[in-house]
């Protein structure tokens, strides 16, 4: 998550225009094309952008509304709450501590006793700014790497059961070249089995007394 914290750090101090117009919103017309995205409150969908950026959407989430992001990390069994860096905080300023009640995010830079540093969007006037919060609005916390490790270890026993596969299915021409082998070793094999009866006669015979020798 160092990556994605140094390239949200990059955007403080960006603001939206007079009209509300962000390019955070702008690029997330590119995700939902269900309404113009561009002039709407956009402290997910500048999280968002940033995630997709390093090619960390799949298990970042994409969200412009931060209700739902917030169902889907619980969805995804990685919604808790303790703060943790590159966690995603989720704030309910109207104090009722549930997720219907969220009405903003930002993500977790640093953990400071019961004090959280953040770096979010559309804070301060509009504005994408690092702050330093208490706990007492923070509804929980979304646990983006601990859906990418889920995610790791589907892809690795996806990869064992693939490899296994292929040594089942392995094609007979494998098989032949263990054949050959076998052949070359019994044909050596008998090879010397030959040599040491040839050895065996000549020590017999050349024990034997001669013709001229019996004379």
């Amino acid at each position: 998550m160092t990556k994605l914290l140094e390239l949200l750090r990059s955007q403080v101090g960006y603001s939206a225009q007079g009209n509300g117009y962000t390019k955070f919103g702008q690029w997330y017309n590119n995700v939902e094309q269900d309404a113009d995205y561009s002039d709407q409150p956009w402290c997910d969908m500048f999280l968002s952008w940033g995630a997709r950026q390093l090619g960390y959407g799949d298990w970042f989430g994409q969200f412009a509304w931060t209700v739902r992001h917030a169902e889907w990390f619980k969805e995804q069994g990685a919604w808790g709450n303790r703060p943790a860096p590159g966690a995603l905080v989720f704030y309910d300023w109207n104090g009722t501590g549930t997720i219907s009640g969220i009405d903003h995010v930002g993500i977790v830079t640093k953990v400071m006793g019961d004090k959280i540093q953040t770096i979010e969007g559309n804070i301060d006037g509009g504005r994408v700014s690092i702050k330093v919060r208490g706990q007492n609005s923070v509804v929980g916390y979304g646990y983006p790497e601990k859906i990418k490790e889920r995610m790791e270890k589907g892809q690795t026993i996806s990869a064992t059961k693939a490899s296994a596969q292929q040594l089942v299915t392995t094609p007979p021409y494998d098989v032949s070249s263990q054949a050959v082998v076998a052949s070359v070793v019994v044909a050596a094999l008998a090879v010397g089995v030959m040599r040491a009866r040839r050895r065996v006669r000549a020590r017999i015979l050349g024990g034997r007394p001669s013709a001229r020798s019996r004379m």
